[in-house]
Formats: C-alpha cells, structure tokens, sequence
C-alpha cells in the first residue's frame, strides 16, 4: 500500500511539474507574440517616418535649401533624419583599374605587399560579380579598414572633384601636389575650380605640362559636379535615433535634376 501511495505521489507531482512548464512554456510564446507584434509596429513607424524625411528632403533640395539637415519631431516619439553623401567623391571599386588602385592605396598604406594582396582579391572578385557594398571589401586579405573612406560602389566611376578627399585626388593620373592643393584650397575658399581647363589655367608651367600630358584620362575620370548622390533618410521611435535598439532606414540613389531628385535605386532595411 504504501508503495503505490508513494507512485501516485510521484505521478502527482510529475503532473504538476508538467503543468507548470506547459504553462510556463505557453506564456512565454505569449509575452513573445507580443514582443514581436510592438517591434513589428515600431519599425513600421519607423518607416513611415523614414519616408516622411525624403519626402522633407525631395521639398528642400527644390528651395536649394538640402544640406540643412535637422532632426523631425513627428509626434508621439516619432522622429526622423537624413544624410546626403556624394558617392563619386571616392574611386568605384567596380570600375577602377588596377593602376589607380595601386597609385590610392600605397601612399597611405606603406606595406606594398598588404596593398597587392588587396587588389589582386578586389580583381578577382570583380570577375565574378560586382561588389555591392563597401563593407565587402573587409572580406578581402590585406584590407584596412582606414581605406574605406575613399571607396565607393556607386556613381558612373567618374570623381567629382568637388568634393574627393586629398588621396583620392592625388591618385589621378597627372595630378601633381601643386593640382591637389590649388583644388583643396579653392574649395576651402568657397570658390571652387569649375573646370580641367579651369585647374590647367590655375598651376605652373612643370604642373600644367604633367596634366596635360594626361587630358584625356583625366577628361574621362574626372567630374566637377555630383552626377549622383546618396539620400538616406532614417525613422525611428524614441529619443535617440536607435530609439529602443529599432531604427528604419531607406536609401535613395539619385540623380539631382534643377526641380527635383530623380530616383534610380530604392533600398530599405
């Protein structure tokens, strides 16, 4: 007898154990279900906001009013932003040949053999398929995680001097230091050169014979207006623009018309 009181107790309490975890078990996937619902509706939000800021943009670039970016208060915690970026300031990894390459990255590497490990991946990749975004090329050997300012995926493969960094500049072909740096201060002044004819009037005789000597390549690499741009507007719901760790982010490549921005890629995340 009491054997099988000591087995019912024991079913009892495996009964109960199993319960308890069912139950457990059960109000978990609940407290989920609902998680998963609230951030399913914060990102939509975020969206919506995200949408609302390139719509804000589209109407500035039109007044010439668009590199006054701010934060947008949108109501009950939704804010939005955006960022304008010039993809052609940096050299196209998917149409830059392996010379240009080699003339950007040794002066700023210093290690020749980390600079050859490099390119020879980029080029061997390219074969196969294009890159579609810089954080790739981290991927590849010999990478430094410094070059990735002076890359980019977008743009036609021309450089908007305009707006390129030194190093970028300085790597096109017949572009002295003295090309570079009546470039950099021209633009610094607020009066930037509009023109190759325009650099070529501007240097001495030595400097102008060395761009001179490369025209056409220049002529083809080099552009003194954005032909692209990269428009980023991010929505999110909070105080911070991670707002509780969820952020909506769309991408707009574009073409900058007189009225307006002429969208040829859309990409959201």
């Amino acid at each position: 007898m009491k054997l099988r009181r000591g087995f019912a107790l024991i079913a009892v309490l495996w009964t109960i154990t199993v319960l308890a975890t069912v139950v457990g078990l059960a109000m978990a996937s609940t407290r989920l279900g609902h998680q998963t619902t609230a951030n399913r509706i914060l990102l939509a939000r975020g969206r919506w906001a995200a949408e609302a800021c390139l719509a804000i943009a589209q109407a500035r670039w039109a007044q010439g009013k668009l590199a006054d970016t701010a934060t947008f208060d949108l109501g009950r915690e939704t804010r939005c932003g955006w960022r304008l970026e010039d993809p052609t300031a940096g050299i196209n990894v998917n149409t830059a040949d392996r010379e240009l390459m080699e003339r950007l990255l040794s002066p700023v590497s210093g290690q020749p053999s980390a600079v050859d490990s490099f390119v020879r991946a980029l080029f061997d990749a390219r074969r196969r398929t294009p890159v579609f975004d810089v954080s790739q090329l981290k991927t590849f050997p010999g990478h430094d995680s410094s070059w990735t300012q002076f890359f980019t995926v977008d743009g036609p493969g021309t450089v908007n001097v305009a707006a390129a960094p030194g190093p970028v500049l300085a790597a096109l072909p017949g572009m002295t230091p003295e090309a570079v740096e009546r470039l950099l201060a021209r633009r610094a002044l607020g009066r930037p050169i509009a023109s190759l004819d325009g650099l070529v009037a501007e240097l001495s005789g030595p400097a102008q014979a060395a761009l001179l000597a490369c025209y056409p390549d220049l002529a083809r690499l080099m552009t003194f207006t954005s032909p692209q741009l990269r428009l980023t507007g991010l929505g999110w719901v909070g105080s911070s623009r991670t707002g509780d760790g969820l952020r909506s982010t769309i991408e707009l490549l574009v073409v900058p018309l007189p009225e307006r921005l002429a969208v040829i890629r859309r990409r959201m995340w």
